[in-house]
Formats: structure tokens, C-alpha cells, sequence
């Protein structure tokens, strides 16, 4: 993969006034450089367009970890969850739905970074959904 590996900085469950959507907002480190997928020269105009840009050799895995968030109830059970192939940013922001709220419930948000079979990173975060006024 790469000499330093990703890790997972922080993740921030953030409750929005429906108590039915909790953004997650994660930040991780260490991620390999993204690359510009450009051309530095200047095509022959008499050559034939390319089809798109090359791909990457089949054999070669790529240098960026998978992604599971998630959130448990307080029996470790998912209650919600989304998977993220190849992650690339060093800042997300994404919105889980609940299907059945519980506002007597204590969540636990969870951040599972994993390359190929290895777990690099976890962390998990406790909360609650608010109570209304």
C-alpha cells in the first residue's frame, strides 16, 4: 500500500431536528496523493481522439482503503450503515438515515477503515438524539 498508512483523525456524529438523519463528518490522514488525470503533451490533430483516459492494469490493487460507517445501538446491533469503495478525501460529510428513531437509545457512531483484508483504523463515538423542548 504505502509507507504511512491512513488513520482515521475524528468522527463527528452530528443529530439534524428531525432526530430521523445524522450527518457523519470524518476526517482522515495519510491517504495516498490523488493525481490528475491529465495529458502534459499535445495530441497530433490528424491522430484519432483517445476513447478516455487509461485505465489502471487489472492486477494492480488500488493504493486506497475502503470505508464502513455505522451506526450501533447500545446491543451493538446496526441500526444504519453505508460502505465507501476506494475512499479519497481527507473530509467527508454524509447523511444516515434512522428508520425508527429512539430517543431513549445511546448510539455509538462507527468508522471502520480497511485495505484489502487489513483493518487499519477504528473508531467509534457516542450520542444521543435530542430531546425536543
Amino acid at each position: 500500500m504505502i509507507q504511512n498508512k491512513p488513520r482515521i483523525v475524528s468522527l463527528q456524529p452530528i443529530v439534524l431536528g428531525d432526530n430521523r438523519r445524522v450527518t457523519m463528518e470524518l476526517v482522515v490522514e495519510n491517504l495516498p496523493a490523488v493525481f490528475a488525470n491529465v495529458a502534459f503533451t499535445m495530441p497530433d490533430m490528424l491522430d484519432p481522439a483517445p476513447a478516455g483516459p487509461p485505465k489502471p492494469a487489472a492486477d494492480v490493487p488500488s493504493p486506497y482503503p475502503n470505508l464502513e460507517l455505522s451506526i450501533l445501538n447500545r446491543h451493538r446491533q446496526q441500526v444504519a450503515s453505508l460502505f465507501i469503495v476506494e475512499h479519497k478525501e481527507e473530509f467527508t460529510a454524509l447523511t444516515m438515515h434512522l428508520r425508527q428513531p429512539d430517543l431513549q437509545e445511546d448510539y455509538t457512531a462507527r468508522a471502520e477503515m480497511t485495505y484489502q483484508d487489513e483493518v487499519l483504523d477504528v473508531v467509534e463515538t457516542s450520542f444521543r438524539l435530542r430531546q425536543a423542548n
